[in-house]
């Protein structure tokens, strides 16, 4: 049995418009206004890499770093040649950026792999490589722990599908493949375990999933218009793919692991072509930069983010330990939130305390010491404004709270702590855990 948290199961209010919205930023320092640059974030660091472009007609060779707030020019012992139209992503299996291909600044098409460690890039020397291209694309995939490499212009457009595993690349057949094309652009899609890919130069406003074997077309209920030369990344947050750049329209799509959803609201950057999109693991945002006639850095974020951070400890059973809350789940408007709670004895029943408060209930502050009513070494650390039981499944259970997509929600906070009826732990025969805090947020 398992009961829902008052306020959201009583509001059934209208649907929520977009809960994302574009910031432009005033850095200090920004580089030339670049455009078919390339740009990817590395964790290691905490920075935003942005490499080559071209700028009034010259063609670069400078690395530049974005801490959220500022740019910074590196200054690496080794540099690779300048070029553009070339692609760059984050491997966090390895801790490297990846970079394949371009043109150089003579025109010439480059078939080079480097990786950047956080201070300097290396170049690669791997037995077997795609052939040299330009306008093609590149994403980590994280179920297989290789870069991903598709289409591009090659003495003409191709379809080929490579991977980079660190050391070699090798070719991956498949049976069906999208047509030939260059200026596409993929990601790893979170909700299906697949890559994204969509639209490209000439093409159609066609979406394909790479599932690790093949390719397979998709046709979703809604679909962002053709385009090519755009910019995708994966919210990691919002298990979305964001999707910005077009030529004619400033507009933002985004997936969500069954169809497009348009997110096009003010205000917006101008459109713009050639330009890139990074993903702020820290930040959880979006940084883009480039392809306007002023160097222009936006950040691309939920207004208000979901959040759920658990604190505290909690007092042990007859197990010898005390309840524990987990999740990789957030509170977000529309979605089920669940959390499980571990640790538990065996033949007990779970509890979870819920309320709006850590740090006042009705008989004063929190936490409070349960030990006058049988629990020494307990404290209660949300108000108990709800319990709910419920039935473990071995030594978890899992609480679930079905949030209405309701405006008067967003932002709104509410707490919980687990437990459980543990006979012989103690006088009361009940045990508590540590709590959680939560912010509901909108995608």
């Amino acid at each position: 049995m398992n009961h829902h948290l008052a306020p959201c199961t009583l509001l059934t209010l209208s649907m929520l418009s977009a809960q994302t919205a574009w910031t432009q930023l005033t850095p200090a320092l920004s580089p030339p206004a670049f455009t078919a640059h390339a740009m990817a974030y590395f964790l290691p660091t905490d920075s935003t890499v942005l490499f080559g472009g071209q700028f009034a007609g010259v063609r670069y060779s400078d690395t530049w770093l974005f801490d959220g707030s500022n740019w910074t020019q590196a200054n690496p012992a080794t540099v690779p040649p300048a070029r553009v139209a070339h692609t760059l992503c984050y491997d966090s299996l390895r801790a490297r950026l990846v970079m394949f291909g371009g043109l150089s600044a003579s025109g010439a098409t480059l078939g080079d792999t480097w990786e950047w460690d956080g201070s300097d890039w290396t170049q690669m020397n791997p037995a077997t490589s795609p052939p040299p291209r330009w306008a093609h694309c590149m994403a980590f995939h994280p179920l297989r722990g290789t870069t991903l490499l598709f289409g591009g212009y090659s003495g003409g457009n191709v379809n080929d599908l490579w991977e980079w595993n660190g050391v070699d690349w090798a070719p991956i057949v498949t049976a069906s493949s999208p047509s030939p094309r260059r200026a596409t652009d993929m990601a790893f899609d979170t909700v299906t375990g697949n890559m994204l890919l969509f639209s490209g130069y000439l093409q159609t406003n066609d979406t394909f999933l790479f599932d690790g074997t093949n390719w397979v077309q998709q046709f979703p209920a809604t679909s962002p218009p053709a385009r090519y030369d755009h910019t995708m990344e994966t919210d990691l947050a919002r298990n979305r793919v964001v999707l910005y750049g077009n030529l004619n329209a400033a507009d933002t799509w985004e997936w969500n692991g069954a169809t497009w959803i348009d997110r096009t609201s003010l205000p917006m950057p101008a459109p713009r072509v050639d330009t890139y999109l990074a993903y702020d693991w820290v930040r959880e945002e979006m940084t883009m930069f480039g392809s306007s006639p002023t160097p222009e850095t936006w950040r691309y974020a939920p207004v208000t983010p979901a959040t759920y951070t658990v604190a505290g400890g909690g007092c042990p059973g007859t197990n010898g330990l005390s309840p524990s809350l987990s999740t990789t789940l957030r509170p977000w408007l529309g979605e089920t939130f669940a959390v499980t709670i571990g640790q538990l004895p065996n033949n007990s029943i779970a509890l979870m305390i819920s309320g709006l408060s850590d740090t006042m209930w009705a008989l004063g502050s929190l936490p409070a010491s349960l030990a006058a009513i049988g629990m020494p070494g307990c404290l209660l650390q949300v108000d108990p404004f709800l319990i709910d039981a419920i039935l473990p499944v071995g030594n978890t259970a899992v609480w679930m709270l079905p949030i209405p997509q309701a405006a008067t929600l967003l932002g709104a906070q509410f707490f919980n702590q687990g437990g459980a009826l543990d006979v012989g732990a103690n006088a009361a025969n009940l045990i508590v855990g540590n709590h959680g805090a939560a912010v509901i947020g909108g995608k």
